[in-house]
């Protein structure tokens, strides 16, 4: 009895609430620059990202989409580590956001990971790169707002990982 009490009363609190579905545009253009790095693709990821975490459904309309965004941001990153026939593929782009209610109510963080093929003059490297970034976003319009944000500083933890591994490869071209 006392469970079904229990169940009556969630579903009571969760009718109360409305049941929220909120969907927001997230501007992404200003980190998108054209003819950055052609040596340079990334390929994937969803066209919308929910917000895990809060007490109604939050999604995201990234546009352009995260790839086109992180691509021309690693491509900025990454240019002058270039060299001569070099060509990097990433693609299984994944990114989650979530808001952790508990512990930084404040807090919007993004799980970014792709995985990269890099070629240069016959040598190859694979290799997956994951980051967790975080910035400050307190209601729905500041989650949309943050966004750029995130993708810009999760391309530069991702830029960094990469970069080390052109060095590598850059050595045992020559």
């Amino acid at each position: 009895m006392k469970r079904i009490l229990m169940v009556g009363a969630a579903a009571a609190l969760l009718a109360a609430c409305g049941g929220k579905d909120v969907r927001m545009q997230a501007p992404l253009g200003s980190l998108v620059q054209p003819g950055t790095a052609p040596w340079l693709k990334v390929a994937g990821g969803s066209d919308k990202l929910d917000v895990r975490g809060l007490d109604h459904k939050l999604t995201l309309d990234p546009s352009p989409d995260i790839a086109a965004a992180l691509q021309s941001q690693l491509g900025t990153r990454l240019q002058p580590d270039y060299f001569p026939d070099l060509v990097v593929t990433c693609t299984s782009l994944d990114a989650a956001l979530h808001v952790d209610q508990d512990k930084a109510p404040g807090q919007l963080s993004m799980d970014l990971s792709l995985h990269c093929d890099v070629w240069a003059q016959g040598f190859d490297a694979h290799h997956d790169y994951k980051v967790r970034v975080s910035t400050g976003a307190g209601n729905d319009n500041a989650y949309a707002l943050a966004l750029p944000t995130l993708v810009a500083s999760g391309a530069d933890d991702i830029a960094a990982q990469l970069r080390g591994d052109l060095h590598k490869l850059n050595r045992a071209s020559r």
